[in-house]
């Protein structure tokens, strides 16, 4: 994404962005919450690190995620999650309440073949080409 593009949605009085920080002051995952078309309020990005997984740290982050996200005016909260996200994501979201509704075929050039990121990165993804 160009810096232009990220640098509007950043600055966006519609967008939320929260930091995970942990006891110590390290932030530990992102929370961002899209209010641009509303009724709809999207969770646009939820992660926390990898180490966290498992623990039921996610469970805690998605009770604080849906607390935010149902303010006044909001009749849809939904979230978009593909396979490059965490194998365990779907079930995750499904878990915490979520219905699949859509499911669609993306494509883009692989980031490892046109050196955006190393070739061992995302292992579990095949590497083809």
């Amino acid at each position: 994404m160009p810096d232009d593009e990220l640098s509007a949605i950043l600055t966006d009085s519609a967008i939320a962005l929260y930091a995970v920080v942990d006891p110590t002051g390290i932030e530990v995952g992102m929370l961002e919450l899209d209010f641009r078309k509303l009724p709809d309020c999207e969770i646009a990005y939820f992660g926390l690190v990898p180490e966290l997984a498992g623990a039921g740290h996610g469970r805690w982050l998605m009770a604080q995620t849906m607390a935010l996200a149902w303010r006044s005016g909001v009749e849809r909260v939904w979230v978009h999650t593909c396979t490059l996200d965490h194998a365990s994501a779907l079930s995750f979201y499904r878990a915490q309440g979520f219905a699949a509704i859509n499911r669609e075929i993306e494509t883009f050039p692989d980031p490892r073949i046109i050196g955006v990121l190393p070739r061992e990165a995302a292992p579990q993804i095949p590497l083809l080409g």
